[in-house]
């Protein structure tokens, strides 16, 4: 079994090292025909438990020497608010979770193209275009880190998702997210990135505010 573990300890010491199934879990054909033998299927059933990757585990326990192995590509993202630092931070990510639930990204329109850029710039294809103002050499941007954009302690996640840094000020920082990508038939992908511009004291867009635009023709 290949299965994600979550990336939050407050998560893991509530349920345990479980596979957690948002973030994916993956069986093989002998342990999935162990476990479907109508006795081992119908007891498994029966356990007091009505989430499906709680009752995958607890039926491995009791019926199985298997046990999972963590494949750290597999996201569970138990996280809440600003998942941006992540998924700026070139990290591999093969499953992603709670995209629409606990924070928000538009994972359909990220899935069209990866990661490249250079200098003052990171370009996460399918996903932001930054701008890190005072320079990353400059500004000590350790991009070997992950910004945690989200809420919550360092520590929280730092045994998945580490090592991670600070969050950046306002100013320090300027993101523009992908707002739209389409596949033009016979010459490449077209993405618009957009960076709402909000100067309010309370971040809110004021009169004149002036939105940028960033957008990118990938030619094949």
């Amino acid at each position: 079994m290949i299965a994600a573990l979550s990336d939050s300890l407050t998560q893991i010491a509530q349920l345990g090292m479980l596979p957690f199934g948002g973030g994916g879990i993956f069986l093989s054909i002998p342990l999935t025909a162990s476990l479907i033998q109508p006795e081992i299927w119908d007891a498994c059933l029966a356990l007091p438990n009505d989430q499906g990757d709680q009752i995958v585990n607890e039926c491995l326990n009791a019926y199985s020497s298997v046990r999972p192995t963590f494949d750290h590509g597999l996201q569970q993202m138990d996280i809440k608010g600003d998942g941006s630092g992540y998924f700026e931070s070139g990290r591999r990510m093969l499953t992603v979770h709670h995209w629409r639930t606990w924070y928000v990204v538009d994972v359909t329109l990220a899935s069209n193209v990866s990661k490249v850029f250079d200098d003052d710039f990171v370009l996460s294809i399918g996903f932001s275009v930054v701008e890190y103002t005072n320079g990353i050499e400059e500004g000590k941007v350790d991009l070997e880190k992950v910004e945690k954009t989200w809420e919550g302690e360092i520590w929280n996640f730092a045994h998945h998702m580490g090592p991670l840094r600070e969050p950046l000020a306002k100013e320090e920082k300027r993101t523009a997210r992908l707002v739209e990508a389409s596949a033009l038939e016979g010459v490449g992908v077209r993405q618009v990135y957009i960076e709402r511009m909000k100067s309010g004291e309370n971040g809110e867009s004021v009169g004149g505010d002036v939105d940028r635009v960033v957008e990118l023709l990938w030619l094949f």
